[in-house]
């Protein structure tokens, strides 16, 4: 492998072992990769079919964010995913901490019961979790180079591991086979607010110049809406949608990903994602003195 240890310039400890996965997981290999990359964005239109959770956003943040504000949220989300996985221990631990409060005190009262509602229920926890972990599994399956049965399910097995550190409680899974019959089972119970439904609107519609530029967003859109169960793609109306037109937009989505790599090998991109937990870590650790 090359060498995935860039020196640290940021005034924050440096990098003092491999994390919590390592260079032997098949983690490394899949989530550096722009094809899970890609596939993890469908996560956010299954995570949008929990009502309550949608509901807890919609009272604790989201409504009074703009357009740049939620960018930047998804970009410290993808921050934090990155450095679960490819950071040191000690960098990945504050990161899970500093989440967990987050999650901690996002609360909103229930007028109608008086509760105070956290973000840390299990069910949305649980949901949040594996739909993410589904979804990049999905990713790296289509858009990338692909993955063999045994590969997909030790990524669900170490996954465990991002699971316990934001405490997300179990049970947990074995196999793919088994958390894709857990995402497929629990659409049954899903449904779409009004608050959902413009959010997911939202992101189906970006705002975007240019037919060009739009005729590519479409296509890569679509790619990744191709990734959802068939019962999912019905809570966005998305019947318009042609299943020739979703598989022209995953094949051009592979593409994009493919064209993302820029040639470079697993390795090359297992460094750069290190490189960049290195550079701008979620949250930095305090350098210990003596």
């Amino acid at each position: 492998m090359t060498d995935v240890h860039p020196s640290r310039t940021l005034g924050d400890a440096p990098r003092a072992d491999d994390g919590y996965y390592g260079p032997d997981s098949v983690s490394w290999r899949v989530f550096s990769d722009p094809g899970s990359m890609l596939g993890a964005k469908n996560a956010v239109f299954l995570q949008m079919l929990e009502p309550g959770m949608m509901t807890h956003f919609e009272r604790v943040s989201l409504t009074t964010e703009g357009p740049e504000a939620m960018a930047a949220r998804f970009d410290r989300t993808s921050a934090y995913l990155r450095d679960a996985v490819f950071a040191d221990k000690a960098h990945a631990d504050a990161a899970a901490a500093h989440v967990d409060r987050l999650h901690e005190r996002a609360t909103w009262t229930d007028p109608e019961t008086g509760e105070v509602v956290t973000a840390k229920q299990p069910t949305w926890q649980r949901w949040t979790w594996w739909t993410y972990i589904w979804s990049a599994v999905r990713g790296y399956q289509e858009f990338g180079p692909g993955l063999s049965v045994a590969d997909s399910d030790r990524v669900v097995v170490e996954s465990r591991q991002g699971a316990q550190m934001l405490h997300v409680p179990g049970p947990y899974f074995d196999t793919f086979a088994e958390l894709d019959a857990y995402i497929r089972e629990e659409l049954n119970s899903k449904a779409l607010t009004i608050f959902a439904a413009l959010a997911g609107h939202s992101l189906r519609h970006p705002d975007v110049k240019g037919p060009i530029a739009k005729w590519a967003t479409r296509r890569v859109l679509n790619g990744v809406l191709s990734l959802l169960p068939e019962a999912a793609l019905y809570f966005y109306a998305l019947e318009d949608r042609s299943a020739k037109e979703l598989a022209k937009g995953a094949r051009f989505t592979k593409w994009v990903a493919k064209l993302a790599r820029k040639n470079q090998t697993a390795e090359d991109l297992i460094a750069q994602a290190i490189g960049d937990s290195i550079a701008k870590p979620y949250q930095k650790v305090r350098v210990r003195k003596g």
